[in-house]
């Protein structure tokens, strides 16, 4: 679970050499975790408090404050914030013809995944910078191209090192339950249907699963489907009771009483909250003060 803030180009109009996609910051609970997942685009996290680990291709990296790790597009990852003293990070996402290039200049060579910033606060201040251009148009969509550019420019500049990390063996029977999940959330999905159709002992893959993703498999269903409904109310306009049956509630007052649990807001009152873009102008400050009085949520960053 996480609050955050963040902001998302629907559409591009434009074939840029480079593209903006999304960015965003967020402040976890301990223990949230993201993945494993598969991304389209690179997204560069940069770690401003607390402590976390993060995995891709067997290697285990644990990360603090001034740290940034990068999800290359194809790579199986996972993240994981600390329990005692879980992270708060932004991040920004970019693609396009030149993204490859331009990350292959820096200290991000082939199978590096995290480095030590130098200076974080360049990439927060260029993060900070997008925010205004929240409307859909070819203008801002010019503007955030440029700030993408700036962004990987000061990737380019940074004077940093590169971290080693630690060897880690995936769990493909988890990988493979976390798989059939996301294809299967909004139906009647449960422990024992997994385990039947991994064919595998159901104790077994509930033990596997939890060493492996530090949360039981009900858990990460739940959080998958609370997940699932929290986009769907910022982004349609469909009925929560639509929302509800879609991801996989056969009760509107179930869906209504676990989200309610899970962000500490109402399915009604979180729609109208994230429909809210008042973002033109905001500070970091502005920031952490936001993300204090919001509710955590789920979310897939």
């Amino acid at each position: 679970m996480e609050q955050a803030l963040f902001l998302k180009k629907e559409q591009h109009q434009l074939k840029n050499g480079l593209q903006f996609n999304f960015c965003g910051f967020s402040k976890s609970l301990p223990f949230h975790s993201f993945g494993p997942a598969i991304r389209q685009q690179y997204i560069l996290h940069i770690v401003m408090e607390g402590k976390g680990t993060y995995q891709v291709k067997n290697q285990q990296f644990h990360l603090k404050k001034g740290d940034l790790f990068l999800i290359r597009p194809g790579d199986s990852t996972f993240y994981l914030a600390d329990g005692e003293d879980p992270w708060m990070y932004c991040w920004l996402s970019f693609s396009g013809a030149d993204a490859a290039e331009l990350v292959s200049h820096s200290l991000f060579k082939e199978d590096q995944y995290t480095m030590v910033s130098s200076d974080i606060q360049k990439y927060i201040e260029v993060i900070l910078a997008c925010f205004p251009y929240i409307a859909e148009t070819i203008e801002n969509e010019v503007h955030l191209s440029e700030l993408a550019y700036r962004f990987l420019g000061v990737l380019l500049a940074d004077g940093g090192k590169i971290q080693v990390g630690e060897q880690k063996n995936y769990s493909p029977l988890a990988v493979e339950a976390v798989e059939y999940i996301d294809a299967h959330y909004g139906e009647a999905l449960t422990v024992e249907e997994i385990a039947q159709h991994l064919a595998i002992n159901r104790s077994h893959l509930s033990r596997v699963f939890r060493n492996h993703m530090a949360i039981s498999l009900k858990e990460y269903i739940l959080g998958v489907r609370i997940n699932r409904g929290a986009f769907l109310l910022s982004q349609t306009d469909r009925s929560v009771e639509q929302i509800a049956e879609e991801v996989g509630f056969n009760s509107l007052v179930v869906f209504s009483r676990m989200f309610k649990k899970m962000t500490g807001e109402t399915a009604t009152a979180y729609r109208k909250r994230m429909k809210n873009d008042e973002f033109t102008s905001v500070s970091l400050n502005e920031i952490k003060k936001r993300l204090k009085q919001q509710a955590f949520v789920n979310r897939a960053t």
